[in-house]
C-alpha cells in the first residue's frame, strides 16, 4: 500500500495553514453482472412496490428543477397515466410518467440507467436511496422502457432482466438506443422531456393496477380502489408539491382524459381538519391537525385520494418517511403520545430538524448513529408535556367522559342503598300506618289529601308543620294528636350530593352542610394532590385533570357512605353527629390511600394496555424484515 500526503485545499483552522491529509490509493471496488443482478433481485424483496412509483417522480421533479434553475418561470409537468402507444400495439395497459424536465441523450441514457453507480445527476437525495433504476428493475423484469427528448430529438431504450437472470439495456440490430419519429412526443413534451413505460413481470401484466400484498406499502392496505390507488399514494408520499410543478394522475378506469391533481399530504390534511398547531421538540417540530370528527367519513372530501385517519408522520426532505394510523392492517400510535381518547381526531406529524438521514429503503431516519426509533421515545414524553393547552382540555374531557362510562360507582351505591336509607313517610289522611311526631318531622311536604305525590327530592330536615296544620277533625271525629296516619316512601336521596370545589392548599379534605345535605370536596387539598402527583408519575398517559377527577370520586364514594351511614343510621345525639362529620373526621375517612391506589393502578393500568408502543414494536418488525444479512455480496 502506498501512502502519498496532499496538501489540504481548504484549511480546517483557522491559524494552521500547513496542514495536510493522508490519503490512501485504492483499487476500485468493481461488481460482476451476476453479482449485480443478484443485488437488485434481492431489493424485490426489501423495498415496497409503492417505492418506484416515488422514485420516478422524484426524478422528474429534479429533472424539471434543473430547467428551472435557468428559467425560473419555467412550468414543470409530472403526469401518471396510461401508455396509449403501448395500449394501442399490445392490448394490454401499462403505467407510464411523462415530464418535461430536461431529457436525456442516448450516452446519458446509458450512463444513468444501465450502470449502478454512475450518474450525471448528483442531488441532495443521491445515495440516500434506492433510486428509480433499482426499484424500477427490481419490480419490473419485463423491462422498463425510456423514452426521452432533448433539443427536440427523441430517443428509445429498454431495460429489463433478460432470461439468464441479468439486468441492462436490450440490443436491438447491435444497438441499445434508437431514434424516436415525432409522432411519438407526448403532448406534455415540447424540446425536452422523458416518459418511462413500466411493463411490470409478465406482458400481460395490467401494471396500471394496485399490487396485492404489496409489502411495506406506506397505505398498508387501506387504499386498493382501482381508481385512484396511485393519487392516494402519491398525496401521502409527498408531503409538499412543489408550487410551480403540476402533477397530474389518471383515474386508470375513467377514461385516459380523467386526472387527479396531486397536492401532497399536507393539503389533504388541512382539507378534512379543522384547526392546526405546532409544538417545538428538542431536534423537531411537530405539526398538530385536529378535527371534531372521529373520521374522515364524515366528511367525505376526497375519501381516496388523501389518507386523513387518525395518525403519526414523520416527514423528511418534503416526504413521508413514516406514517402509523389505525385501519388497513396498522394501528394506532397516538395514545402513546397522551392521546388515548383524541387519536382518530388528531394528526401528527412530525419534521425532525438537523442532520437527520434517510435510510436506503427511504423507511427510516437516523442521526448520529442514532435511529429514529429510539428519539421517538425522547419526543414522546416531551411532547405529552410541551402539547397544546386547548387540546389537552379537549382529551382531558374525552378523557374523564370515557371513565364515566366505564365508572361503577354509582351502581355500587345504588345496591347497597338498602344499608343506608332511613325509614320516612309522608302525612295521608289515607295512610296505612301511624306516625310519631318525630316521624312526621322528617315526612314529605306534600299532602296526600288530593292525591299529591310524595316529593321525589325530600329535604330530610324539612318541618311540614305549618304547611300541614293540625289534623282536626275527619267527618266530626277528633283525632288523636299524638297519632297522624301516613304512608311509608322510598327516599331517593339516601346518599348526599357531592360537589367539588377548589379552595386552595389545605389539610381538611372538605366538609358536610347538613342544611342542604352535601358534602364539599376541596380537589386543591393536600390529599388530592399527593395522590394525584403520585399515580401521575405511573401513568403519565393520563392527563392529570383525569386523575384528579377519578381521585375526586372515589373520596366522595367513601364520604358518601360515612355521611349516609353516620346521618340516617346511627341512633346518636345531634352532637355525636355532627363530630362524627366534622371536616376532620371527614378528612380522616377520605384518607384511605390504599383503597384510592388499588383502585385507579387496576382502572389506569387496564387503559394503559391499549396504548400502543409503536417504535418498540415497529422497530422489531423493521429488523426483521429488513435484515441486512439478506444482500449478496458482489462477487469480483
Amino acid at each position: 500500500m502506498r501512502v502519498r500526503l496532499y496538501k489540504n485545499p481548504m484549511q480546517i483552522n483557522k491559524g494552521e495553514k500547513n496542514m495536510t491529509k493522508q490519503i490512501t490509493e485504492v483499487t476500485q471496488m468493481t461488481g460482476s453482472a451476476e453479482g449485480l443482478s443478484l443485488l437488485i433481485d434481492s431489493w424485490r424483496n426489501q423495498i415496497s412496490q409503492d417505492q418506484q412509483y416515488r422514485e420516478f417522480t422524484q426524478n422528474s421533479i429534479e429533472s424539471i428543477k434543473r430547467v428551472q434553475k435557468k428559467n425560473p418561470e419555467y412550468r414543470g409537468i409530472i403526469k401518471w397515466g396510461i401508455d396509449e402507444r403501448y395500449l394501442n400495439k399490445h392490448k394490454v395497459k401499462k403505467l407510464c410518467i411523462i415530464d418535461n424536465g430536461e431529457g436525456m441523450t442516448p450516452s446519458e441514457m446509458l450512463l444513468n440507467i444501465n450502470s449502478l453507480g454512475g450518474s450525471t445527476r448528483n442531488n441532495e437525495h443521491y445515495n440516500h436511496g434506492c433510486g428509480a433504476k433499482i426499484a424500477g428493475l427490481a419490480h419490473n423484469r419485463e423491462g422498463l422502457i425510456y423514452r426521452s427528448w432533448k433539443n427536440g430529438q427523441g430517443y428509445v431504450a429498454k431495460f429489463m432482466r433478460n432470461e439468464m437472470g441479468r439486468y441492462g439495456a436490450v440490443k436491438v440490430n447491435g444497438r441499445n438506443t434508437h431514434p424516436l419519429p415525432e409522432i411519438e412526443k407526448p403532448a406534455e413534451i415540447k424540446e425536452h422531456g422523458c416518459m418511462v413505460t413500466l411493463l411490470g413481470d409478465s406482458p400481460e401484466q395490467n401494471t396500471t393496477e394496485p399490487v396485492k400484498g404489496n409489502y411495506g406499502s406506506l397505505l398498508k392496505n387501506s387504499r386498493n380502489s382501482k381508481n385512484e390507488w396511485l393519487s392516494a399514494y402519491l398525496n401521502t408520499k409527498f408531503y409538499h408539491v412543489p408550487n410551480n410543478i403540476k402533477i397530474s394522475c389518471s383515474r386508470f378506469t375513467k377514461g385516459t382524459g380523467v386526472t387527479n391533481v396531486i397536492k401532497g399530504h399536507e393539503y389533504g390534511l388541512g382539507l378534512d381538519f379543522d384547526r392546526q398547531d405546532e409544538v417545538q421538540l428538542t431536534k423537531t417540530k411537530v405539526k398538530i391537525f385536529y378535527r371534531d370528527r372521529a373520521s374522515r367519513e364524515e366528511n367525505n372530501k376526497f375519501p381516496v385520494m388523501y389518507l386523513t385517519n387518525g395518525q403519526l408522520a414523520i416527514v423528511n426532505q418534503d416526504e413521508v418517511i413514516k406514517l402509523e394510523f389505525s385501519g388497513g392492517g396498522g394501528f394506532n400510535p397516538l395514545p402513546a403520545w397522551g392521546l388515548q381518547c383524541l387519536k382518530k381526531n388528531v394528526a401528527l406529524v412530525l419534521i425532525p430538524e438537523g442532520q437527520f438521514r434517510q435510510n436506503i429503503e427511504r423507511t427510516d431516519l437516523t442521526h448520529e448513529g442514532m435511529s429514529i426509533n429510539e428519539q421517538l421515545n425522547l419526543w414522546k414524553t416531551e411532547f405529552r408535556e410541551a402539547m397544546p393547552q386547548w387540546l389537552k382540555d379537549i382529551e382531558a374531557k374525552k378523557q374523564l367522559e370515557q371513565m364515566e362510562k366505564d365508572n361503577d360507582t354509582e351502581t355500587r351505591l345504588k345496591n347497597l342503598s338498602p344499608l343506608f336509607k332511613k325509614e320516612r313517610y309522608f302525612n295521608s289522611e289515607r295512610g296505612d300506618v301511624d306516625i310519631e311526631e318525630d316521624e312526621k318531622r322528617k315526612a314529605s311536604s306534600k299532602k296526600d289529601n288530593m292525591g299529591d305525590e310524595p316529593d321525589p327530592n325530600p329535604n330530610p330536615d324539612h318541618d311540614p308543620k305549618d304547611e300541614f296544620g293540625k289534623i282536626d277533625a275527619v267527618f266530626g271525629v277528633e283525632i288523636d294528636r299524638s297519632k297522624y296516619k301516613g304512608k311509608k316512601i322510598n327516599i331517593i336521596n339516601e346518599y348526599p350530593e357531592v360537589l367539588k370545589t377548589n379552595e386552595g392548599p389545605s389539610p381538611i379534605i372538605g366538609s358536610f352542610e347538613k342544611s342542604n345535605y352535601t358534602i364539599e370536596i376541596n380537589v386543591e387539598s393536600d390529599l388530592v394532590v399527593e395522590l394525584t402527583d403520585y399515580l401521575h408519575k405511573k401513568f403519565n398517559k393520563i392527563m392529570k385533570p383525569v386523575i384528579v377527577d377519578e381521585v375526586f370520586k372515589l373520596i366522595g364514594l367513601s364520604l358518601k357512605q360515612q355521611v349516609a351511614h353516620v346521618h340516617n343510621r346511627m341512633n346518636a345525639t345531634e352532637e355525636e353527629i355532627d363530630n362524627a362529620l366534622s371536616p376532620l373526621s371527614l378528612t380522616a375517612c377520605a384518607a384511605n390511600k390504599d383503597f384510592i391506589v388499588d383502585r385507579l393502578k387496576t382502572k389506569f393500568s387496564n387503559k394503559d394496555d391499549k396504548m400502543n408502543n409503536w417504535p418498540n414494536r415497529d422497530e422489531h418488525n423493521f429488523h426483521v424484515k429488513h435484515n441486512p444479512n439478506k444482500f449478496p455480496r458482489l462477487s469480483k
